[in-house]
This record gives structure tokens, C-alpha cells and sequence, in this order.
């Protein structure tokens, strides 16, 4: 399966941002992850409006990595529930296709 995803998270934590990013790459389970950092993030939690400073994750991989990208954040995240987000490629540079495919291993979870 060559679709490329993009899974989104967030992460206010500088050492669980790191650890993430680390766990992914070096293992090759993804071919890209860029970093927004320092976005405001507001919501209820518990009840009550909470605001947050955050950065933002956007991890790039193929499908069939997708539940393991997942359970490698869960298992390193720090919030109750984290924000794990698959977002849905539409169209996509063949070249970039090939690269992403090519620097992810063809890991298969399940």
C-alpha cells in the first residue's frame, strides 16, 4: 500500500515532543515529521475552558504504518488523551510519493 498520510498531534511537553520525533525517525516509520511550535490551544477539559501553549506535530508516513505511528505516541505521550489525528492525502508529487515510500520501512502493524 503506497498512500501516503499525514497523522497530527500535539505535544507541550519539549521531552515527549523529542522522544516521539526520535522513536519515529530513527526507526523509520515515518519519512517526515515537521514541527510548528508555540501555537495557542484552547478547549474543555474536565469541565473547564484550559488554554495551552503546543507545538504541533505533522507526521508524514504511508498507511500501512499507520496504527503502529499511533501506538508508538500513545505509548510515549504524556497527555490522557492525545490528540492523534489521521488526515487524508488527496493528490500528491509522484517523486515525493516514491521518497516517502522508499524511506519507510515496510513495517505492518496489527
Amino acid at each position: 500500500m503506497n498512500e501516503l498520510i499525514i497523522i497530527k498531534t500535539t505535544v507541550k511537553n519539549k521531552i515527549t515532543k523529542n522522544n516521539i520525533i526520535n522513536e519515529l525517525i530513527i526507526n523509520n516509520y515515518v519519512s517526515c515529521i515537521n514541527v510548528i511550535e508555540n501555537v495557542s490551544s484552547h478547549y474543555k477539559w474536565q469541565g473547564k475552558v484550559e488554554s495551552e501553549r503546543e507545538d504541533i506535530l505533522f507526521i508524514k508516513t504511508m498507511k500501512r504504518n499507520e496504527k503502529l505511528v499511533y501506538e508508538v505516541i500513545r505509548g510515549i505521550h504524556d497527555y490522557e488523551i492525545p490528540e492523534i489525528i489521521t488526515i487524508a492525502v488527496n493528490n500528491v508529487d509522484s517523486s515525493y510519493l516514491y521518497w516517502a515510500n522508499e524511506s519507510v520501512v515496510n513495517k505492518k502493524y496489527d
